[in-house]
């Protein structure tokens, strides 16, 4: 059977959230952004020590409310896609413009390449592309 149970935080713990970014890593968890009552743009690291850590960011601060999927590839992680531009954010970071408005969409790595499939794009609906984007940068179409 599968059984939930609640791990226990220690002192400094990131507060509850919504729409963030969250991957696992060498016996990580990494948590970026979301949403409580506000915009979140902190970057927190969870180890199977039970222990927190608040990491800094580099540049500009995180993106908030990314709603989006993030995955690690030789120990960089990769966040795409998501809601960057809505009526409670505003963008901040170039790193965080991509071409393709996508949300809700499911995202693997499998060899070097990501690979990303359905979702919802702009106001257009749901979708049913799949669509790989070699770790070199270059998309392509399956």
């Amino acid at each position: 059977t599968c059984l939930w149970s609640q791990l226990p935080q220690g002192i400094r713990v990131p507060c509850d959230r919504y729409k963030h970014a969250c991957c696992s890593h060498d016996g990580n968890v990494y948590l970026l952004g979301g949403r409580d009552n506000s915009t979140l743009r902190d970057f927190w690291r969870y180890s199977v020590r039970n222990e927190w850590t608040e990491l800094s960011c580099v540049g500009e601060a995180a993106p908030e409310e990314v709603e989006e999927h993030s995955m690690v590839f030789q120990g960089f992680i990769y966040v795409f896609g998501g809601t960057l531009d809505s009526a409670y954010t505003s963008l901040r970071c170039p790193l965080w413009v991509f071409d393709i408005n996508r949300k809700g969409h499911s995202a693997v790595v499998i060899g070097s390449s990501m690979l990303v499939y359905g979702g919802f794009i702009d106001i257009k609906g749901s979708s049913q592309e799949f669509w790989s984007l070699d770790c070199t940068l270059q998309w392509s179409t399956r």
